[in-house]
């Protein structure tokens, strides 16, 4: 047997084009790598690190948990489990929670819950179907890549080699969504300010919210990337039946939360119809608890939009045309965004892109004023180093 050759990154899968950066470590906002060098980290862990990568009280809040319990699964109740599930409930308003560990098994789940919601509306056709199966999608979204999670990632090069995909999914451009939705649709997932597709914020929710409840489809809101606050608000109106979360709810920790917010859907799953082994771990729940109490008490959406405005004006003086809300933010400058990329990483700040034509910012929180003009400054340094090296 002639053993397989190695991959570019062995021993892993070479599923990653990984910057040529090792971390070794991370303090407030900024992270060091294996040479000893420090960058500040305007990523986050792609929306992840809403504190920063240390915060005292989250570390304190994971320690204790550690000390105490680290696992039992769903079959038992947890105190901590409860707890959090509880406090997003009282931020975010809603009637129910599901536990799970990532953004695209949230929104498979969501998919499941719909789909059952709508077998039930229909007296529980013997045949097990579900007589809606249609979700309507933006363009340009991303909602995860496992195969449901795929399938509403309207992307071609993502879903080279992966078919056959589900085929219930209708991709519609942004300014449509309200118009085609139809008696065949079970839902329409979206995300509320777009992350991978640009930072773009999606028109018209308001229309698309009427739309659905005229024809009897359900709402998603996938704030997985965009939520608990980092838009500059905690809650995005109107309200959506369900609200899929992950990445800043886990205080760094993987977490993932389905968020029913309409009281009809929480008898649309009954035991067995759904679970998950590490969803809802009780140290996770515990880095979670503690961040969402932070996030409460220092009223973070209300800094998230203050910086976030400090940014756009920013990235705005220093040529680029800006697109997001607080901060979520893409910047572009009619260039190839990969020199930009890796001229920010050798000028000291991490970035990454959003889509093909765009610089994404995704900072933490709890950011100070100074390292948000210190990542402007950067990228004014290092958009017009590129553009002197192409002269």
């Amino acid at each position: 047997m002639t053993s397989a050759p190695l991959t570019v990154d062995a021993p892993f899968l070479d599923t990653y084009a990984r910057f040529p950066l090792e971390l070794v470590r991370g303090a407030g906002r900024r992270v060091q790598d294996s040479s000893g060098r420090w960058y500040l980290d305007a990523i986050g862990g792609i929306a992840v690190l809403a504190l920063g990568h240390d915060h005292p009280e989250v570390k304190a809040a994971i320690h204790a948990q550690v000390d105490t319990l680290l696992h039992t699964s769903n079959l038992y109740r947890l105190p901590v489990q409860r707890a959090f599930a509880n406090k997003l409930l009282e931020m975010l308003g809603g009637a129910a929670v599901f536990l799970c560990n990532t953004g695209a098994e949230a929104n498979e789940g969501a998919v499941k819950l719909i789909r059952k919601h709508h077998w039930r509306q229909a007296g529980c056709p013997g045949d097990g179907n579900s007589p809606r199966t249609e979700i309507i999608v933006l363009d340009h979204a991303f909602h995860g890549r496992t195969m449901m999670a795929l399938a509403m990632t309207p992307k071609p090069a993502y879903h080279q080699g992966f078919g056959p995909l589900p085929d219930c999914v209708k991709v519609v451009p942004a300014e449509q969504v309200a118009a085609a939705v139809s008696e065949r649709t079970a839902a329409v997932f979206l995300e509320p300010v777009q992350g991978e597709g640009g930072c773009r914020p999606v028109p018209g929710l308001q229309a698309i919210r009427e739309a659905c409840d005229k024809h009897g489809a359900l709402l998603v809101f996938d704030e997985i990337q965009c939520g608990l606050g980092r838009t500059g608000e905690l809650i995005h109106h109107p309200r959506p039946d369900i609200i899929t979360l992950a990445k800043a709810i886990g205080g760094g920790l993987p977490l993932g939360a389905i968020l029913v917010v309409n009281p009809a859907l929480t008898q649309a799953l009954q035991p067995g119809d759904h679970g998950t082994t590490f969803g809802g771990n009780p140290v996770a729940c515990a880095a979670g608890l503690a961040t969402l109490q932070i996030i409460e008490r220092d009223d973070l959406p209300a800094r998230c939009a203050a910086l976030g405005a400090r940014l756009r004006a920013g990235l705005e003086a220093a040529g680029a045309e800006v697109s997001g809300l607080g901060l979520i933010q893409a910047a572009r400058f009619g260039l190839p965004i990969g020199p930009v990329v890796a001229r920010m990483r050798e000028n000291g700040v991490l970035v990454v892109g959003a889509g093909a034509d765009a610089i994404r910012f995704l900072p933490a929180f709890n950011s100070t004023e100074d390292e948000i003009d210190e990542m402007v400054a950067v990228f004014a340094k290092s958009l017009a180093e590129v553009k002197a090296g192409q002269g």
